[in-house]
């Protein structure tokens, strides 16, 4: 939640979990590269095609922003919008609360988490409110709610994972006594997964309601599971990457320090090019073999790196606590291009045709062309993840309010 609290999560985590994460740091090898990497897929360098809008069904599916990250790889980009700056703002709405993670957009409505346990549901056309569900008093929300077309499925700090009706608000079902999470949830193949400060990824039965699996880390998960070809990828405390298959069984780990070495992994993967791309504490951005966990590149920073990063056709964009944005070769971690933003980047950026879009603790957004990253766009709000957006409106996430923006050319 509040990057102010770094030092706290990692004081914590010492006391909680060292001992296991001195016995990671033996088993893995501080350092270790892990397997030989396999060649990185260069002929795999555009991105994704977008589905062809067959039905009405699949055209409204294209301008639906359902998770965090957008899709179930978090990759950041949708490949069916096209909208660009200049814009005006078509509405607001005032949450009075800190909006640290953006909206999910679904079928015409949009669902955000507000810090004080708080979610809303608004009219994308108006911003005025559908519904609010608010958890009991104290209670907190640090992550990005997943939508589908039912339900709308929340992680909390309150140690709950809710599951609401998605026309109402209205709890249809849930988990209790899980531990904190921030962990955004990831639908995938009629489950839900999401991690906890537990140490656990947690494997939820759509149909029964039930766990299906737990899988122990020995930290906290703090960022939100990423899954592409049939494998899920989660960063733990303890300094480790794990990748998982649908039925929770370990396919890889690949440990980079660990508490003992100052490096945990907040942030969220992002998978493109059979490739996991992750930041950690320790300022280094990673990139790991899907197939193996072998470690493709590694590039340094000034800073934490708490963004998760987005992926667009070959560029990984990522920022750090130095304030510097960064984008990146995908096949090899050579810098690009790099941008000084004037305060921490904390927040996870965004690509929409050909604009990366990026907030700091500068209390500014900007966007950037991402082949160059020169500023073609900038507004006077925004903190930390800017940006959602469907087919018509683009969704800026400023500290305390949430902006719709349209094209005003």
């Amino acid at each position: 939640m509040h990057r102010r609290l770094i030092l706290i999560d990692i004081i914590a985590a010492v006391v909680v979990i060292g001992g296991v994460v001195t016995l990671a740091v033996v088993v893995y090898g501080r350092g270790s590269n892990g397997p030989v990497a396999t060649p990185f897929p260069t002929q795999q360098l555009t991105q994704r095609p977008t589905p062809l809008p067959t039905s009405s069904a699949v055209r409204a599916s294209l301008g639906n922003w359902p998770t965090y990250g957008y899709d179930a790889a978090r990759t950041r980009f949708n490949p069916s919008i096209d909208l660009r700056p200049p814009y005006r703002v078509k509405w607001r709405y005032r949450a009075h609360d800190l909006l640290e993670f953006p909206p999910s957009v679904y079928e015409n409505d949009l669902y955000v988490c507000t810090e004080h346990g708080a979610v809303v549901c608004l009219d994308a056309a108006t911003g005025h409110k559908v519904w609010r569900y608010h958890l009991p008093r104290g209670s907190l929300f640090a992550s990005t709610p997943t939508v589908d077309a039912t339900s709308v499925y929340v992680t909390s700090l309150a140690g709950r994972f809710l599951v609401l009706d998605r026309l109402t608000g209205k709890v249809q079902w849930g988990l209790s006594g899980i531990g904190r999470s921030e962990s955004s949830p990831l639908l995938w193949r009629g489950r839900v997964f999401f991690g906890s400060e537990d140490g656990n990824v947690y494997a939820m039965s759509l149909a029964t309601h039930k766990v299906v699996w737990r899988y122990q880390t020995g930290g906290p998960v703090k960022g939100a599971p990423a899954e592409l070809g049939g494998r899920l990828v989660v960063g733990s405390y303890t300094g480790g990457v794990y990748c998982l298959n649908f039925n929770g069984h370990l396919l890889w780990r690949h440990s980079v320090g660990g508490l003992l070495s100052s490096n945990q992994f907040y942030a969220t993967a992002a998978l493109e090019y059979n490739t996991a791309y992750l930041g950690g504490t320790n300022g280094t951005i990673y990139a790991f073999d899907l197939s193996n966990g072998g470690q493709r590149w590694s590039y340094s920073t000034g800073g934490y790196v708490y963004s998760s990063p987005a992926v667009w056709r070959g560029m990984v964009f990522e920022g750090s606590y130095d304030g510097t944005f960064y984008a990146l070769n995908a096949a090899n971690g050579s810098i690009v291009w790099r941008f000084h933003t004037g305060g921490p980047v904390s927040g996870s950026p965004t690509v929409l045709n050909g604009i990366v879009y990026v907030s700091s603790f500068a209390r500014r957004t900007w966007g950037l062309n991402a082949r160059t990253g020169h500023v073609v766009w900038q507004f006077p709000d925004g903190q930390y993840s800017p940006v959602t957006a469907d087919r018509q409106t683009m969704y800026l996430n400023g500290r305390h309010t949430l902006y719709a923006m349209v094209p005003s050319g």
